[in-house]
């Protein structure tokens, strides 16, 4: 997705786990613990998050880590109700001045009816949350997209 933030911008956006209950609906809680930054500057933290969604409330952990220099946002599972679970944001400066920003998420549930109907809605999950952060986004930094991104 081409946006019209600076690649800073988007990066702080996305590493910002805590604040992630702000602005996605269905994570109803957050909680970040054993933050630390390795010598490489990578910022590393546990995000503890408990998601509800028509009635279904499940509660995960992650480790993720926050590459400013590479662009990278990774969460991979510690525990949960997923098999796996990995999602990785990548943040690419444009010549042009915005970002491109791409999500990709891997995951399996360990319960077989809910990793059916997650599979069978995976695309439509990834979309709503990068609306979630574009919304996000124009409410930071208040810049329309629309106005300013090159298509």
């Amino acid at each position: 997705m081409r946006v019209p933030y600076s690649p800073a911008q988007a990066f702080d956006l996305v590493s910002d786990i805590a604040s992630y209950p702000d602005f996605i609906k269905w994570i109803t809680a957050m909680r970040v613990s054993g933050e630390q930054v390795d010598e490489s500057g990578v910022r590393h933290m546990r995000g503890d998050a408990v998601v509800g969604f028509k009635g279904f409330v499940e509660r995960f952990s992650t480790a993720v880590s926050a590459d400013r220099e590479q662009g990278t946002v990774v969460a991979s599972l510690i525990q949960g109700p997923f098999r796996r679970l990995k999602a990785q944001w990548r943040i690419e400066p444009r010549a042009q001045g915005g970002a491109d920003i791409a999500l990709e998420i891997d995951y399996e549930f360990k319960n077989v009816l809910i990793a059916v109907l997650a599979a069978a809605n995976h695309d439509t999950a990834v979309n709503r949350i990068m609306s979630a952060f574009l919304d996000e986004a124009k409410r930071r930094y208040a810049v329309t997209p629309s106005a300013s991104a090159p298509e």
